[in-house]
């Protein structure tokens, strides 16, 4: 079945006056949700559904070769109206983000031969067009045809009002088209949206979901988290990152309204919840980070949530109790899940009832119907405080990488499990986890994030574990190897943290300050610190470098980015080579 139609088309034809989609777009900027200043915009289900259909009839006419369409834009109302009309089209939309260099954007048009390009308001995909080799018909999203559409000569342009017009005038014409989709009788073309990761050759790599895998999802997902139609949900993460479509469907699934959280307040989004009593949140772990610098998670702060829910990289337990008591009526939930496995695979849910132990909330166990086993040296692990590699199995598994059949196999394979009567497919998550005493499973780190010291091979998880165990001032950590010319090997920890030290390595001489009690509060935390690593790690595992930051920089994700930490000190830091 059509996501479209099982999804939203349902919930349309159910709450046809329900709010869809809100969008608060007072004092935006960037590439977030454009608009005026003090502008709102709000779309009820049967507004929404009849925009959709009118853009469908328009992507079926020029899409005559039924191929994957890319969509531009940031998180403007426009995508979401085009998000649906691809679904209602019967094709899959592949997201390009803006942020992203246009020769990249460039070869993911290419790899899914893309016909048609919808670009939202106010954006200019210029730089995009003149990379792009093939043809395409741009349909751009806003109401006036901007200039950049008279630049380059290799495509077709066309606003969006025009090409319905044109769409229209010409099934009129045919006596044997109709002019709106027959949503009973859509056949599902097989995915619904493909997402490109970066790859290890330096082309992009595509994760193709099908109907199936996300249907499967929703129904799953909906018993956990029991949204419903008097719901207000967020929508936090970009569109290129899976948890969008978390954001998106779970919400439509149930007839619930979407509100868009504008770029400018997604690093501290307390306000906007509180603005708009929000039901329903979710975001990246490490936006609890900012939060609690600014020290803003205070208990009963936001009494409006009934539901937070927390994926994409580990949650700090510390911070997580703090935002259950500042979410006093939330409950809340750490989920997990690589792309491949269609977003979400386990969960664990925080309780009075149950003690976390682990630095990190627990990524818990397999929901319902789907299976986990921890393996190393090909043997599944069954005892507790055991690192080993995640394997995850069931009908969410997508059918590989997009036209990549060699790193198919490499990801996904076939073995005897004692959980299923015959041999599974499991997908190979390359996440290193363990299981607790009670059984939930434990993120660790990634079996990429290795690398030697002195003969000695280092996680560099277990570094990160133990600087954030030595105090609450700390709200993040990342650990990088700095090979330098004889090829000596030092470890580096960026750390996030809450006092006011000046940004340094501890390698280098103190920092220049005017205040001496600022340089002893430093020179002590400094030996603190030191003294703690070297009474939970190894002496060949404590950092050499320690370098204090007020705030690491984040991703377009949300996600701490590493990429940006060890660019800033390129000349020295290189990245832990991959061990996969």
């Amino acid at each position: 079945m059509n996501l479209y139609q099982a999804i939203f088309a349902t919930s349309a034809k159910q709450f046809p006056n329900n709010i869809a989609l809100y969008v608060d777009a007072s004092a935006t900027k960037n590439n977030s949700v454009k608009g005026k200043k003090g502008q709102v915009k709000t779309f009820t289900y049967h507004a929404f559904f009849a925009l959709s259909q009118q853009w469908a009839n328009s992507i079926r006419y020029f899409n005559d070769a039924s191929c994957p369409v890319a969509i531009y834009g940031g998180r403007q109302w426009q995508m979401y109206a085009g998000i649906l009309a691809i679904l209602a089209s019967n094709n899959a939309y592949v997201p390009l983000n803006i942020k992203q260099p246009a020769k990249r954007n460039s070869k993911i048009l290419s790899a899914i031969n893309s016909q048609v390009l919808l670009v939202a308001a106010n954006e200019d995909p210029s730089e995009l067009l003149q990379h792009t080799k093939q043809p395409l018909v741009v349909l751009y999203l806003g109401t006036n045809t901007p200039n950049w559409c008279l630049n380059n000569k290799r495509h077709q342009y066309f606003n969006i009002d025009d090409a319905v017009s044109i769409s229209s005038t010409d099934l009129r014409a045919n006596t044997t088209a109709t002019t709106t989709t027959n949503i009973a009788s859509l056949t599902a073309y097989p995915y619904a949206y493909i997402l490109f990761t970066s790859g290890s050759t330096g082309t992009p790599k595509g994760i193709a979901v099908s109907h199936k895998n996300i249907i499967s999802h929703l129904h799953r997902l909906d018993k956990l988290l029991k949204i419903t139609a008097r719901d207000k949900v967020s929508q936090f993460f970009e569109l290129s990152f899976d948890l969008s479509v978390h954001d998106m469907f779970s919400c439509w699934h149930k007839g619930a309204a979407l509100y868009i959280i504008p770029n400018e307040q997604l690093i501290c989004p307390m306000a906007f919840i509180k603005k708009h009593q929000l039901s329903v949140f979710s975001a990246v772990a490490s936006a609890l980070s900012f939060m609690d610098k600014m020290r803003l998670l205070k208990p009963q702060q936001l009494p409006s949530l009934r539901l937070s829910c927390f994926g994409g990289e580990k949650l700090l337990t510390s911070q997580a109790l703090k935002w259950q008591k500042c979410a006093h009526n939330s409950r809340v939930i750490n989920l997990y899940g690589p792309t491949e496995c269609t977003i979400t695979a386990t969960y664990f849910e925080l309780s009075d009832q149950q003690e976390i132990t682990s630095a990190s909330v627990p990524i818990g166990q397999a929901l319902p119907g789907l299976t986990a086993i921890l393996v190393k040296d090909n043997k599944e692990i069954t005892t507790s405080n055991t690192l080993a590699e995640l394997y995850l199995a069931g009908d969410q598994l997508v059918d590989g990488y997009y036209q990549d059949s060699k790193k198919t196999a490499q990801a996904f394979i076939t073995l005897a499990s004692p959980l299923a009567q015959s041999a599974t497919r499991f997908y190979r998550t390359g996440d290193i986890v363990y299981y607790d005493q009670q059984k939930n499973i434990v993120f660790h780190g990634r079996n990429d994030q290795q690398f030697k010291v002195s003969g000695h091979r280092v996680e560099a998880a277990e570094i990160e574990t133990a600087i954030v165990s030595f105090s609450n001032d700390i709200t993040w950590c990342v650990v990088a190897a700095h090979v330098d010319h004889n090829g000596n090997t030092r470890i580096i920890a960026f750390i996030e943290y809450q006092q006011n030290l000046p940004p340094c390595s501890a390698s280098s001489s103190a920092p220049s300050s005017s205040s001496a009690s600022a340089l002893d509060n430093y020179q002590h935390t400094l030996a603190a610190l030191r003294k703690h690593c070297l009474q939970h790690l190894p002496t060949y595992m404590v950092p050499d470098e320690f370098n204090f930051q007020p705030l690491l920089p984040r991703n377009i994700s949300g996600k701490v980015d590493i990429k940006a930490l060890l660019s800033a000190d390129h000349n020295k830091i290189t990245t832990p080579k991959e061990t996969l």
